[in-house]
């Protein structure tokens, strides 16, 4: 941890998107100074953020103190990743700690300044408005006190002066309770009026919370700076902070009708720095800086033999196990659409820029930026997979043409101004073709029935085992337009020589080995609305016998 010191604040001073500079003494001193981010690079994880400052010297040596990180970073890590930027003077040893802010550099723009008078303001008229309610309070109490006094009064035994004290318990009764029910009234008014400031007070100090959201103390950075003669100084700072990142999104609306996509990009950026980003330039790089730099080292692979050990009857069983299945194709695990995310991500080197200085507090739900709308001519189609489902789905087609690399993000999917929730696109080259899935389409029915199937043993002279079974696939349009249907499905694949398959399709599908899937198959056609298509599909299996069909 890096030591603490105070220090005495000379000079607040302005940054580049601040006010006028101030002159600093002619003497040799040291002085406290402020900086604010002006430039952020954010990476999916991580940000390398830029600040800046200016100020002016006096000719000599000086010590400039910023105390501006917040001690949400990591000090240690700061260090290594910080970049200094002298311009105006000669920098000095570097040198570093941890010191309290002041108020002064804390509510430094006019900005800041407003949002804390507000509070202040707020908090000092509650206060005021809570006074006049006990006020009005006291006058209340104060008329159930003469009633109370007037109901204790004796009236006498002069007639006359029973009637004069009737007549003075009468005015000064309907005086107090007329008092009460005034002072009553203006206490519920000011309740009313209290709540309303305690509202306003309570949206100012998220106002202000926004701005200072923290008032801990700051890593503090101490610059020795010389001066040949007087002027200006830049001071620049550049490091890295976890607390930020963004990543892309998409929204996609497909217009069935006139057969038109829009596809909009934009990318969701937030920050947990705890510090606003007030007019920041800010980017969006597509890096992955906590990847490693180099790659792995390759070193001697030394073999050696040894004398074989007898294989234990459980490990030999295994080992047949293992002989039986060397046939089969291993399964191919597909892995998790996050980790794919992640390795398509890393190395890639695009750089994308918001079109004007934005801001972005700390802590916040973020904010999205669009980048651009690309209009889209996509091939669309009902795909249906009677092996699974038993409605068609609409798949949306189209060619990458942006002239540049679309990263992996979140697509939100509007199907003719309805919303389908979301998907995740993977990366798609320029030049590349991919694919949307907008939703199951309702009027679409699907059915695979099982028509035969024959399992037995063809005849002691053959010595083999056969199987034969047939499908029919169905699929009807109940909506009221046309739609290009595509039907997948499958026919089993050997890979031994012993196991023989036929298979026939009626129509012959006119893809085979589609996706580059053997045995999986594809058939294409337009369905009009209140039409059926059917398509029979059987294969024949045999294998010698004794074996077994997996």
């Amino acid at each position: 941890m890096f030591p603490k010191f105070s220090t005495r604040s000379i000079l607040t001073l302005s940054c580049l998107a601040g006010s006028a500079l101030i002159a600093l003494p002619a003497f040799a001193e040291r002085f406290e100074a402020r900086s604010l981010v002006t430039e952020a690079t954010l990476y999916p994880q991580g940000a390398m953020i830029t600040r800046n400052a200016t100020v002016t010297l006096p000719a000599g040596q000086h010590e400039i103190v910023f105390s501006d990180i917040p001690q949400g970073y990591d000090p240690l890590e700061i260090e290594r990743s910080l970049q200094i930027r002298v311009d105006g003077g000669a920098l000095g040893p570097v040198s570093y700690g941890v010191a309290p802010i002041t108020e002064a550099l804390l509510f430094r723009s006019e900005a800041e300044k407003a949002a804390k008078a507000r509070v202040d303001a707020l908090e000092d008229e509650i206060s005021a408005r809570r006074s006049e309610i006990m006020k009005i309070g006291f006058e209340d109490d104060a008329a159930q006190d003469v009633l109370a006094y007037l109901g204790r009064l004796n009236a006498g035994e002069d007639a006359e002066q029973t009637a004069a004290t009737a007549r003075m318990i009468r005015e000064e009764s309907l005086a107090a309770r007329l008092a009460g029910l005034d002072a009553s009234r203006r206490v519920d008014a000011a309740n009313e009026a209290l709540e309303t400031l305690e509202h306003e007070l309570t949206e100012a100090k998220i106002a202000l919370d926004l701005l200072v959201p923290s008032t801990e103390d700051r890593i503090s950075i101490t610059l020795p700076v010389r001066m040949e003669q007087a002027g200006e100084v830049q001071v620049g700072f550049t490091y890295m902070s976890e607390d930020a990142s963004w990543q892309p999104r998409y929204t996609a609306r497909l217009d069935t009708d006139a057969g038109t996509m829009e596809l909009v990009r934009s990318v969701f950026v937030e920050q947990n720095t705890r510090e606003p980003w007030l007019d920041v330039a800010l980017r969006f790089a597509t890096d992955n800086p906590n990847s490693k730099p180099a790659p792995n080292e390759v070193y001697e692979y030394v073999r050696r033999v040894y004398e074989p050990r007898p294989i234990e009857p459980l490990m030999r069983a295994t080992a047949s196990v293992s002989v039986e299945m060397d046939g089969y194709a291993e399964p191919v695990m597909e892995a998790a659409p996050m980790v794919k995310m992640r390795a398509n991500l890393t190395g890639l080197s695009q750089t994308y820029e918001a079109p004007e200085p934005a801001s972005l507090y700390s802590g916040t739900e973020g904010r999205e930026f669009m980048l651009a709308s690309l209009a889209l001519s996509p091939e669309i189609v009902v795909r249906a997979v009677p092996l699974y489902e038993n409605t068609g789905y609409l798949m949306a087609s189209f060619t990458n043409d942006t002239g540049e690399m679309l990263v992996p993000g979140e697509v939100r999917l509007i199907r003719d101004g309805v919303s389908l929730g979301t998907v995740m696109l993977e990366t798609v080259v320029n030049g590349a073709e991919t694919e949307l899935a907008f939703g199951a389409v309702d009027g679409i029915a699907v059915d695979r029935v099982l028509l035969t199937r024959n399992e037995g043993d063809r005849g002691v002279i053959s010595k083999s085992n056969e199987t034969a079974s047939e499908w029919r696939i169905s699929v009807e349009n109940h909506t009221g337009r046309s739609w290009p249907v595509e039907v997948v499905d499958r026919v089993s694949v050997s890979e031994q020589d012993e196991l023989k398959i036929d298979w026939t399709a009626r129509p012959a599908p006119d893809v085979e080995g589609r996706d580059d899937k053997r045995g999986v198959l594809a058939w294409h056609f337009d369905l009009d609305a209140g039409a059926r298509q059917e398509i029979v599909l059987g294969e024949n299996l045999r294998w010698p016998e004794g074996k077994e069909l997996q």
